[in-house]
């Protein structure tokens, strides 16, 4: 084979090998989480926070989306990112519990402390109802919505709420990496427009 026809299986080879890695499926998605600007308005209050499950649909992948990630097993990786671009890889997480730990960064960000443990003594509780989250392909566009109310609730009362919606778009190209942008972005921009010190304000604690 000559010197040329060489360099063209070559370079035709690793092609192939980049574009087949960027089309494989992984059981998991990767999720990047961009920590807000830094405050301690709510420095020393603890919280508990949990998350309840108001959609109408259980599957966060649409029927398209699913045909993109047919390897996914409802697991995500967190990435928390801060402001001068350095991040930290967290863990894995279900759902769920990767809500969960992002609202809990988010709080540490303005200086409270998150707490699972019910008995323990808190000075409110954080209650996030989920009420739509799906990522779908539509017409070669990743499309991604999301919707939930965080209620402050202290007593078994509900004294101040907030409810946080938006969606947003990426064309899909080779592989499924701009489903992981889009992901990343709508997850640190909902949870991020969350006034956490306003919902304290307001339910006068």
């Amino acid at each position: 084979m000559k010197p040329r026809n060489r360099a063209i299986m070559f370079i035709m080879a690793l092609v192939l090998v980049i574009f087949s890695g960027a089309c494989s499926s992984r059981p998991f998605l990767k999720v990047q989480y961009q920590l807000p600007s830094q405050s301690k308005e709510l420095e020393g209050r603890v919280v508990f926070v949990s998350i309840k499950d108001k959609r109408n649909s259980g599957a966060f992948l649409g029927e398209n989306a699913k045909k993109s990630f047919e390897e996914f097993n409802d697991t995500f990786s967190l990435v928390v990112l801060r402001k001068d671009g350095t991040g930290d890889l967290v863990g894995a997480y279900e759902l769920f519990p990767l809500l969960k730990e992002i609202f809990k960064q988010r709080l540490a960000y303005v200086g409270a402390e998150m707490t699972e443990d019910p008995t323990v003594m808190t000075d409110a509780e954080l209650e996030i109802e989920l009420e739509v989250f799906q990522l779908d392909l539509v017409d070669r566009n990743w499309v991604i919505h999301m919707i939930y109310r965080a209620n402050l609730r202290k007593g078994g009362r509900v004294l101040s709420m907030e409810t946080i919606s938006g969606s947003a778009e990426r064309l899909k190209v080779i592989g499924n990496s701009e489903a992981e942008k889009i992901l990343g972005e709508i997850l640190s921009d909902m949870v991020n427009k969350l006034d956490v010190v306003r919902l304290f304000q307001q339910a006068g604690l």
